[in-house]
Formats: structure tokens, sequence, C-alpha cells
């Protein structure tokens, strides 16, 4: 467990952490709070790493665990030192929102009283259910169609560090049978866990198998944190509705990719807003690298990407040439982020993921 405890603080917390400094360096009028990037980054750790691995062994493949593993932690090192003069601003806000939550002793007595019935409605929930998740849930092995092929090509992917096994169908090297629907992010999250293992010579999936319920508490972050900004009586019922649903209720109880690949979805439906209100560079930018990484996810994203764009450019409030130029830099975006994946798997794979079934 505390091995686990490391590879979610590194790839969830720091990695995002990092990204989320550099967002914070290129917002610099302010028309987005660092809480609100740091929310939003959250998700963006395991996605990117999963997308520097895909580069990797599309273009370097055949190398050591070790070689990769540096390679990755260069790479955040060069982000995070480009970021670096916003860490001191991101802790800053931080605090300050921290103070501002809990005004304890500034407020009259029923302040304190609602806010006292607001952190249990909240904290107690949770912190039973987590207690319940890592003694009985998590342990539990990888079970299940979906999840469990998703996990086997993630460890094929480790085992030959090239994509091979995606683009040939019949890899006969392991026996494995793929067929190439859905680009490779949410295996890629075993193989990077792969590689952690090989670093410290042992066998686990914890983190792995984490990721659904992990992305499901995202989910239900973004939808409070955005509500809450007009009621937060109304966000914690808006919560208590989702979880009342018992397809998203399980999405805690279960592994699957469903609650990965919403949330990426959803964050960029929410910088589609921001980038037809606010026209900023920032929210242009996560708006198409949420698309893109929903794209890598599953191929529903390839379609809802494509709807996006096409609902961008005509709600957009500006003059012909400049809906195409943004129009064309989301798309490259999208491109870069994932969705390059389904252009390179018509070339070299077997194009399965155009066909409706």
């Amino acid at each position: 467990m505390i091995l686990f405890a490391f590879k979610f603080a590194i790839t969830n917390i720091l990695f995002s952490v990092i990204l989320c400094s550099l967002l914070v360096r290129f917002n610099k009028d302010d028309k987005h709070s660092n809480s609100e990037l740091l929310l939003h980054s959250l998700g963006l750790g395991p996605a990117f790493t999963t997308l520097l691995l895909y580069y990797f062994f599309l273009l370097i493949p055949h190398r050591s665990d070790l070689f990769c593993l540096l390679l990755i932690m260069a790479i955040y090192f060069l982000i995070a030192a480009g970021g670096r003069k916003s860490f001191k601003s991101l802790y800053k806000e931080i605090i300050n929102s921290i103070k501002k939550a809990f005004p304890v002793f500034k407020k009259p007595i029923y302040y304190r009283i609602e806010l006292v019935v607001l952190i249990s409605l909240i904290f107690v929930p949770l912190t039973l259910y987590l207690s319940v998740y890592f003694a009985k849930i998590l342990p539990q092995p990888l079970i299940g169609h979906d999840i469990l092929g998703y996990g086997i090509m993630g460890r094929i992917i480790f085992e030959e560090k090239s994509l091979a096994p995606i683009w040939i169908e019949n890899f006969a090297s392991s026996g494995f049978l793929y067929r190439s629907l859905h680009a490779p992010s949410f295996s890629l999250l075993l193989t990077w866990e792969e590689f952690l293992n090989s670093f410290f010579q042992v066998k686990s999936d914890l983190y792995f198998k984490s990721i659904s319920s992990y992305y499901g508490l995202l989910i239900l972050g973004t939808q409070y944190y955005w509500i809450a900004k007009k009621n937060k009586w109304l966000a914690v019922l808006a919560a208590i509705a989702l979880l009342s649903g018992l397809a998203f209720f399980l999405v805690f109880f279960s592994r699957q990719i469903d609650s990965y690949r919403i949330l990426l979805f959803s964050i960029s439906w929410i910088y589609l807003a921001h980038a037809v209100k606010k026209k900023d560079f920032v929210s242009l930018l996560m708006f198409g690298v949420f698309s893109g990484f929903a794209a890598f996810a599953h191929r529903i994203g390839v379609v809802l990407a494509l709807i996006t764009c096409i609902v961008f450019f005509i709600i957009l409030d500006a003059n012909f040439k400049t809906r195409v130029i943004r129009t064309a830099i989301v798309i490259m975006l999208i491109v870069a982020f994932g969705g390059s994946h389904y252009i390179f798997d018509i070339i070299w794979g077997s194009g399965d993921w155009l066909k409706l079934k």
C-alpha cells in the first residue's frame, strides 16, 4: 500500500501540479482562477503520462525500463522548470482558498453550525467509503471483460516496449488477439505502473485498479466546484443526485474506463464554453488538450471532439477568418494530444475503429 501511495502521489498529484504550474504561467490575464486550473489539472497527470509513453514507443521503441522512466522524469522536470515561477502563487491560492472555506472564528455561530453540517455531509461519507475501498475493494483482482482486456494490453505493451501489439491484430510473439477499437491511453496507465514496479522490483496493479474511483471523485469534485459558485447546498444536492444513479454509483465499486473518459470530455466542454466567451489562450489550449485526451481514451471521444469543433466554429462570435484559425488550432491540439492514434491506426493498424460495431 505504501508503494501504491507513492505511485498515486507521483502521477496524480505531483505530475498534475507540475502541468498546472505551466497553465498558471500561461494564464497571465487571470481569466481563470488558480484553484480552477488546479482542480481540472488533477486529471491531466495520468493522461499526459500515457501520451508521453505512446510517443516514446512510437518514435523510440524497445528501450530499457530505466531509460523510459528517466525520460518521463526529465520531461516533467523541464515542464516544472518552465512553470517554476507559478508554484508560489499556486501555493498561496490554495492556502487562501482553505482559509476562505473555513473561517470558523470570524463568522457568527449559525455559520459555524452550517459549516460543520456541510463538512460532515462531505467528509464523513468520503471517509467511510475510503476505509471500505482500501480494505475490501482495491485489493480485489481484475475481473471483467473490458478491464481485463485493457489490463492485458497494458502489460503486453510494457513487455514489448513498442506499439506493435496494437498495430498487429494477431501478435505472434504473445499469441494475443487484439482489435484496435480505442486508443491505448487507459491501458498505458498499467504500462506506466509496470515501469514503476520494475524499478522497485515488485508486482502490483493497485494503481491501475484505482483509476476508475479516482476519476469518479474528480467528476464529483468538478460538479461541486462549479455549482457551489452559485449555492453550496445546491452543489451538495447535485452530488447526491448524481450518486443516486446506479451506473455512476457503481463507478466507485468497479473497474472501468467510463469515469476516465467522461471526466476528460466533460472538462473539454467547460473550456469550449470558456473559449467562446472569454476567447483567451488558456481556454483554447485546454479545450483542445482535453478534447484530445478524451479521444485518446475512447473512440467515442473522436466523434465528440469532431462535434465540439463544429459547435465551436458555429457559435464563436468572430469573423470567418478568426473562426477558421481558432478551430484549426483546436484540431491540431486534438491530433497532438491523442487524436493522432486514429490516423496511425488507419495507416499501420486495422482501422477497426471506423467500423460501427
